[in-house]
């Protein structure tokens, strides 16, 4: 069965008077598939494994950040602002998710980030950034990025050019909403047959918005679903207290556009977050981790990478051997952007980056 691509959120046909009241643009290909994966789900001993590809969801630079994005960039355009401030690891995919879909909606983009362990895939984001145009500020640590946020938004108000501020991952009560309309997506591709409702859905939790929003969308759509949020951040961004407030938060904002969208208060106690995959330090390899990554590959021919994906993808492993998901429909959220970008990576040279990021370069990999 061929489906649909939506020309709006799903959201904005569930709820109409959202539209003109909740700023959105377009920037990705959606409904993303929802793939049914057999081979996965024998080797698994799972009763259905469906993957959720948002790594598909912009031929130019895929991943969960676009449906977080949309609202965003929309939101800054409708308050006039020029340029995007954000921040992450040096190999941070938010980073350049904004970049990428900032620039092409007149919006430039700063990026505060903080050391975190360096594989070749962190190497990648730094050269992207070189090549799509990041106006980068390493920080020595995380603790230190606020300060230099605040350096940076009070010089440039003073030029009269403040920026428009995008939490880490894009998780604010704006953002979240791309994940709460990922949900009414979701329910229309089990209303058409495409999968059956899941029992579980699986996908890692970096700073919350993903998680929040799913969980979230999936209570106001009348769905059942279990969201199973699995850690990959440290306790400050992936925590139960942001989940429930980002989820209450966005549903706020929605139910005050419309007075038809379902309301309800989150507390900690109502959401999941799995901490058992994490591996004790940000960007941190597992072992568990790099398994999962090799058995979805072999199975499902899905690119996932350690720090994020495979993690996720980790939980849904550990279960289904524990025989949790015997007779189960579970549903992997495949987040990673499967967007090959080796030509512009090999004719990058690293040192158009600014000088404090040669290091990253000139020693060895520290995973």
């Amino acid at each position: 069965m061929a489906e649909t691509t939506y020309s709006e959120p799903v959201i904005f046909e569930e709820f109409p008077k959202l539209r003109g009241r909740i700023p959105w643009t377009p920037i990705g290909d959606f409904p993303t598939p929802a793939d049914e994966c057999r081979a996965l789900a024998k080797a698994l001993g799972a009763g259905s494994v469906f993957i959720k590809r948002d790594d598909l969801s912009n031929t130019q630079y895929g991943g969960n950040k676009v449906r977080k994005l949309e609202f965003l960039i929309a939101h800054a355009q409708k308050l006039h602002f020029k340029k995007l401030l954000t921040l992450g690891g040096i190999g941070s995919n938010h980073l350049l998710a904004t970049t990428i879909h900032g620039k092409n909606h007149g919006l430039d983009t700063i990026g505060c980030v903080a050391p975190q362990p360096v594989d070749a895939h962190v190497k990648k984001n730094m050269l992207l950034y070189a090549h799509f145009g990041t106006e980068l500020h390493l920080c020595p640590t995380a603790a230190s990025v606020p300060a230099t946020m605040l350096e940076i938004i009070a010089t440039s108000t003073v030029k009269g050019e403040p920026p428009y501020y995008v939490p880490g991952g894009g998780s604010s009560a704006i953002g979240v909403i791309g994940y709460i309309n990922a949900a009414f997506e979701l329910k229309r591709q089990i209303r058409d047959g495409v999968l059956p409702e899941p029992d579980y859905i699986y996908v890692a939790n970096g700073s919350s918005g993903t998680s929040s929003g799913l969980t979230a969308g999936c209570r106001a759509a009348g769905l059942k679903t279990k969201v199973m949020g699995v850690r990959v951040a440290d306790w400050y961004m992936a925590n139960k207290f942001t989940q429930a407030q980002l989820a209450t938060f966005a549903a706020a904002r929605l139910r005050a556009a419309d007075s038809d969208f379902p309301f309800q208060v989150f507390m900690p106690q109502d959401m999941t977050l799995r901490s058992e995959f994490f591996g004790g330090e940000y960007g941190r390899h597992t072992n568990e981790g790099n398994e999962a990554v090799s058995l979805l590959q072999e199975h499902a021919g899905l690119k996932l990478e350690g720090v994020y994906t495979g993690k996720a993808a980790a939980a849904m492993v550990a279960d289904a051997r524990a025989g949790k998901l015997a007779g189960k429909n579970a549903l992997y959220w495949h987040t990673f952007s499967s967007v090959d970008f080796s030509d512009i990576v090999n004719n990058q040279d690293y040192h158009d980056l600014p000088d404090a990021f040669h290091k990253y370069f000139e020693q060895p990999e520290d995973m």
